[in-house]
């Protein structure tokens, strides 16, 4: 594998050196051949060498252990591109932008649809990249229908606009590519207002050539490229297993990397045998399998199913389950990836907000942080140990189209927040009596649109209605920058109606916790809200929190947890035995619920 893709290098390496040997000596544009090696020489080689190591990694994907190899091969192409570009900039960009301007500006009516294709390839590619720009940005706006948005004049116009801007981008870019081809292959347009029809003359052949290539190269780079490993989903996971998992041991990290591939368990190792005073906490992952094309009708508007990831089992209800220590993996999944799956927002495939808008373009950008594995059921039989497909290509498809569904070979796995974001549905699928929910979405007008969607598709789904006393009481932060009064709660209390579902013997409750601010907060919370407006709703793809933002939301949740559990606490009864059931009982007490 590293001889051919060092062929590969070699090749480009060499066509770049034929190329200048046999440009005529008064160059292009009227710049001498020298110059034009000196601009792009250097760039070529250094793009040759990371075209190289694509080929490479692209070969090696299914080799064991080759993590650190493409996480090490992957910073290196980034300063390999880095330095390239930098070359590009200084030389190219510099010296050469005049001439570029004035081909253009020498463009004139009347010319022929050769003389303009330079124009038309520019124009175009202008006009995609904007387009594709405002699909990008607009596409997960909250004003969409799909995303639960108000139906006011903005929602609808974001609804007329949107499809459009999608299509326009999507013709720029084919037309931009066209007229590249024309001009790589013919060095012309393939339309020519001189002759009738298309003259094809010996055109054909050419095509269909380079028809039949591109055929064996995707289906040779399908049979070899995982599509799981070239996404963002590895870079997004890698770092989260460094920050959060790796925090938690002595680490030897690679030197260039920072990376430790043991900070990465499997997931099955976190529930050992059961002993006398070995026991730990059982970790639920939730994650939504993606059904965007789904035939049940009924599931138009949701567009996936629960999935979960625990040391047992990984699947759900409806595609089935599989052993997690041989799923997804011949040793099983990681905590890494399940976690990096649980957080994969950003997605073409990405349930109930799925939108046809976005789904092409974000597939095209490789903006793709889903995971592709086995079914876990009947359908995966021969793939559910696999780590993603065996034949990348029309899973790819797929994905870019929105044909994801759950009765194929493979399923799209994403997000968990895309079926429900608060975790709930797969507690109350279990009975859990005793239930404490975290709202951390981003609500800042507090529509309760994540616990909405979870008592919904709970009373649907597993016949389970949850009733919440005192949900009123949860203030929004007022806009005017007034303070809420004192006194007001950060929480609310839900009964779970277990026994009208299934006759049980008791019902279940929830402790709702809703981040809030009200102003009655710590000095430090204080100042950050304060210059902070958002706070503590400010937008989760917010990624990179600073010291002080961290800091602010961690003491928000510690003093709102702290102020609950004082006044639990100081109930007789509960003071001298805080058990859970006591905890629970003072809690329904305190809003008028029944033990």
């Amino acid at each position: 594998m590293w001889t051919l893709s060092g062929s590969v290098y070699g090749a480009l390496v060499g066509l770049g050196l034929y190329v200048y040997l046999v440009i005529p000596d008064q160059g292009v544009a009227g710049l001498s051949v020298s110059f034009l090696h000196l601009v792009f020489f250097i760039p070529w080689i250094l793009l040759s060498q990371l075209f190289a190591q694509m080929v490479f990694v692209g070969l090696a994907s299914y080799e064991s252990e080759s993590e650190a190899d493409r996480e090490w091969l992957g910073r290196a192409s980034g300063w390999f591109l880095s330095v390239g570009l930098i070359w590009l900039a200084l030389l190219f960009l510099v010296l050469y932008f005049g001439v570029v301007v004035a081909i253009f500006v020498t463009i004139g009516n009347g010319q022929s649809i050769e003389s303009l294709s330079p124009m038309i390839a520019g124009i175009s590619g202008i006009i995609a990249g904007i387009s594709g720009i405002i699909t990008a940005l607009f596409g997960a706006s909250r004003l969409l229908a799909v995303k639960g948005g108000s139906i006011g004049v903005r929602s609808y116009l974001m609804r007329l606009v949107l499809p459009p801007t999608a299509l326009v981008f999507v013709a720029a870019l084919l037309i931009a590519v066209s007229y590249t081809l024309d001009g790589l292959f013919f060095g012309s347009s393939m339309v020519d207002p001189s002759t009738p029809g298309f003259p094809w003359g010996g055109r054909f052949s050419v095509l269909l050539v380079a028809f039949v290539v591109t055929v064996a190269v995707a289906i040779v780079a399908s049979k070899y490229i995982n599509i799981n490993r070239f996404s963002l989903h590895a870079f997004y996971r890698n770092r989260l297993v460094r920050a959060f998992l790796g925090a938690s041991r002595v680490r030897t990290p690679d030197l260039f990397t920072g990376f430790d591939a043991a900070d990465n368990r499997r997931i099955s190792q976190l529930w050992p045998a059961r002993e006398e005073g070995n026991w730990r906490p059982f970790q639920i992952i939730n994650v939504a399998l993606n059904v965007v094309s789904s035939e049940r009708l009924s599931w138009q508007e949701r567009k996936a199913e629960p999935f979960i990831v625990s040391p047992l089992y990984c699947g759900g209800d409806y595609a089935g389950y599989r052993d997690s220590a041989i799923y997804g993996d011949p040793k099983g999944i990681t905590l890494g990836t399940a976690m990096a799956i649980s957080g994969a927002a950003a997605s073409p495939n990405m349930g109930y907000h799925s939108s046809p808008a976005i789904t092409f373009l974000m597939t095209m950008f490789n903006v793709r942080l889903g995971w592709w594995l086995g079914n876990p059921g009947s359908a995966g039989e021969q793939t559910f140990r696999n780590e993603g497909p065996t034949f990348a290509i029309w899973p790819l498809v797929e994905e870019a189209l929105g044909l994801t569904t759950d009765d194929r070979a493979y399923v799209y796995l994403s997000d968990g927040g895309h079926f429900e974001n608060l975790g709930l549905y797969e507690m109350i699928r279990r009975r859990c009596r005793y239930i404490v929910v975290s709202d951390a979405g981003c609500d800042r007008d507090f529509t309760f649109e994540d616990l909405s969607n979870a008592v919904r598709k709970i009373e649907i789904d597993l016949g389970v209605t949850i009733s919440f006393k005192k949900l009123e009481k949860l203030k929004p932060r007022p806009r005017d920058g007034t303070d809420i009064e004192p006194g007001q709660p950060y929480h609310a209390i839900g009964d779970i109606d277990y026994r009208a579902a299934d006759g049980a013997s008791e019902n279940g409750t929830i402790l709702y916790v809703k981040a809030g601010y009200h102003g009655v907060e710590s000095a430090g919370i204080r100042g950050y809200a304060l210059a902070n407006p958002d706070f503590p709703h400010q937008p989760t793809i917010d990624q990179w929190f600073t010291e002080s933002q961290f800091e602010s939301y961690r003491a928000l949740g510690f003093e709102i947890t702290d102020g609950i559990l004082s006044r639990v606490l100081a109930d007789p009864v509960c003071a001298t035995n805080p058990g859970f059931e006591n905890l629970f009982a003072t809690l329904r007490r305190g809003v008028g619920l029944p033990r």
